[in-house]
């Protein structure tokens, strides 16, 4: 093992200012840098080794207010939203599930009106709005597992927001939604009232550890 040599002795601060020298140098047990946030700490030095946390889940790297600029990687393993968004015309205030395709009947439950999930996941919100006042409105959570024709038509999970406004944006939040790989989702909406116009998306979000 090297010799760790201790060189630039500031007086003022009773410290040393360049510990090591142009071999390695190994340091064992635990190690704390710094004492607060206005402290830091500069790598000249590239990491030579994993970099591994040492709780499941439990720290971020950067932050709202402090964000890294770029981030190069040959993969990432990791959970990702993904934003669906689709448009219907309604006459009445009938039951209809959403088409994610631009044909085909959202009277029921058919062909144009499942998803197909890539990876596991949840359903995490519904952002909707109508150019008339729908009032109360159920948003359902609709889902089959892979080998299914189509969608069962008992939900998952509901979601209900009261469509007071006109062309007003209203949020329906989930938190059971939750599904596997090659299952077929679907979202069906259910007006009190005639909503015209309807516009929503979807945020799904998918584990890609899986």
């Amino acid at each position: 093992m090297a010799t760790i040599k201790l060189t630039g002795f500031n007086t003022s601060t009773g410290r040393s200012t360049t510990a090591g020298d142009t071999d390695t140098v190994d340091l064992e047990g635990s190690l704390t840098l710094g004492n607060s946030n206005t402290d830091s700490v500069v790598f000249n030095a590239e990491i030579d080794s994993h970099f591994i946390p040492d709780d499941d889940i439990t720290y971020d790297l950067g932050s709202a207010s402090k964000k890294w600029r770029y981030g190069y990687f040959e993969q990432i393993n990791a959970k990702q939203r993904h934003v669906n968004s689709a448009k219907f015309s309604s006459t009445d205030n009938s039951q209809r599930y959403v088409r994610w395709d631009s044909t085909g009947s959202n009277g029921t439950a058919g062909v144009n009106n499942k998803f197909i999930a890539p990876a596991d996941g949840t359903l995490l919100s519904v952002t909707i709005r109508a150019t008339s006042t729908a009032n109360l409105t159920t948003i359902a959570f609709h889902k089959s597992s892979d080998g299914t024709a189509n969608l069962t038509s008992t939900p998952t999970e509901t979601a209900n927001v009261d469509m007071v406004f006109a062309n007003t944006s209203y949020l329906a939040q989930f938190s059971i939604s939750s599904f596997t790989a090659g299952d077929i989702l679907g979202i069906s909406v259910n007006p009190t009232n005639t909503p015209n116009d309807v516009n929503i998306t979807v945020v799904w979000l998918f584990d890609w550890n899986s």
